[in-house]
């Protein structure tokens, strides 16, 4: 008789749970519709982002499907897992939140993920009022004046860019390249010398220790990105299984790069206005939060957080807008010549030199790629110092339009690369 009794009692208390459980994730799954908010219908558990998390789909291909299914509207609601989510829409909405509204949204990751990964201390995984300070320092370091100040250094990497494809034709007539893997070296090399202060050597060197470093820094396997998932839909989930966003190969080489340029600086009283020096100077001195009057202490995990963030953007998300771009063009030959004659125009104006009063006139190339102020002269100065001497052309590995992206990448990445024909301008203007 007791065990009839320890049934159903057992039975009873099954009941209530899963029907509790039932009732919470039914009422996380009409949180917008109570609040009569237009979004996409998602699955009980999952949401609407069960391929993303299984990586079956890319972020940024989900992102796109979400905007589709929401149509014509300002805003709209969808769920990551069992997390509301609203997508804005609207541009005005959008540049309101960025820029005059931005510190009303400030809150990212949960702060176990601090905890567990002390170089998840960057922009994207900070919270509330340290963000809040972080955010307008950070981006006073990548301003005009260091755009124009830098631009010596990205027109010497532009010359190493020129000089590699030159070189890599061999005179001959034409030749096959993967786009991202050429301007990934490009561009790390850039943010390398603008904010680092070092000769990263992978425009030269494809294999070269930063460009090898460079491409382990973000998940690649689909086990590091169902991983990455599960901590950026469920933070504290993450926490618990001490998910890490940087691997320790990474985390240690910036850590030993960051700090060993630092103390070599300081025991020589070396001065370069970069990103380095920005982040040295706030480490010594600190800062006081205008919320809480309170001194924050600027740890070298942070300094090195920062750096890694910077760099890993610098690299990964120039090269990708130069890399999409340049894809466009080879099947828009209509596009490509009236970008070549701006940049012919241009330049002989300017005696044939990419310099940065050249660059701002090339007014075409806004309407072919615009993401910040900085990145935006990097990404226009690789392609002008492109465009002014090759043709790019589609070729048998090139990739369909619009470019399938691969859905094990966190960032937009391209499946199989963007592959394309360079072929040497047959004549140059004279400058």
């Amino acid at each position: 008789m007791w065990w009839s009794v320890s049934l159903w009692f057992t039975l009873s208390i099954s009941t209530v749970a899963i029907a509790l459980l039932y009732a919470y994730l039914s009422s996380v799954k009409n949180h917008w519709k109570r609040l009569g908010v237009p979004y996409v219908r998602g699955e009980l558990l999952f949401g609407n982002v069960r391929r993303m998390l299984f990586a079956q789909e890319a972020i940024p291909a989900f992102f796109h499907r979400i905007s589709q299914q929401l149509g014509d509207v300002p805003y709209g609601g969808f769920h990551m897992m069992l997390t509301p989510c609203l997508m804005m829409k609207d541009v005005r909405l959008i540049n309101r939140i960025l820029v005059a509204d931005f510190a009303h949204f400030s809150n990212r990751f949960s702060p176990e993920s601090v905890e567990v990964d002390p170089l998840g201390q960057h922009l994207f995984g900070m919270c509330a009022a340290l963000w809040r300070e972080m955010r307008p320092r950070m981006s006073a370091a990548f301003s005009v004046s260091s755009c124009r100040r830098d631009f010596c250094l990205v027109r010497l990497c532009c010359d190493r860019l020129q000089l590699f494809v030159q070189e890599a034709l061999q005179g001959r007539s034409s030749r096959e390249f993967d786009l991202k893997d050429l301007l990934a070296s490009f561009t790390t090399d850039v943010i390398g010398m603008s904010a680092f202060g070092i000769e990263c050597g992978a425009i030269d060197d494809p294999h070269s220790q930063f460009r090898r470093i460079s491409g382990m820094i973000l998940p690649h396997s689909k086990k590091e990105i169902i991983g990455a998932m599960l901590a950026f839909m469920l933070p504290r989930l993450g926490a618990v299984l001490r998910v890490k966003y940087f691997s320790s190969t990474v985390a240690e080489f910036f850590d030993r790069i960051v700090l060993e340029t630092m103390e070599y600086r300081k025991k020589n009283n070396i001065r370069r206005e970069d990103l380095v020096h920005f982040m040295m100077e706030l480490k010594d001195q600190g800062f006081t939060s205008e919320e809480s009057t309170e001194k924050i202490e600027v740890t070298d995990n942070l300094v090195v957080a920062q750096l890694l963030l910077a760099f890993t953007l610098g690299f990964e998300m120039t090269s990708s807008a130069m890399s999409f771009c340049l894809h466009e063009l080879s099947i828009n030959p209509v596009l490509q010549t009236r970008a070549h004659k701006e940049v012919d125009a241009v330049l002989s104006r300017h005696g044939g030199e990419i310099t940065y009063d050249a660059i701002q006139e090339m007014t075409y190339m806004d309407l072919l790629v615009a993401g910040q102020k900085y990145a935006q002269v990097v990404v226009k100065a690789g392609l002008a110092a492109l465009l002014s001497r090759f043709e790019f052309r589609p070729c048998p590995r090139s990739s369909g339009r619009p470019a399938e992206y691969e859905p094990h990448r966190i960032l937009g990445s391209p499946a199989g690369g963007l592959w394309v024909r360079i072929i040497p301008r047959p004549w140059l203007p004279m400058h």
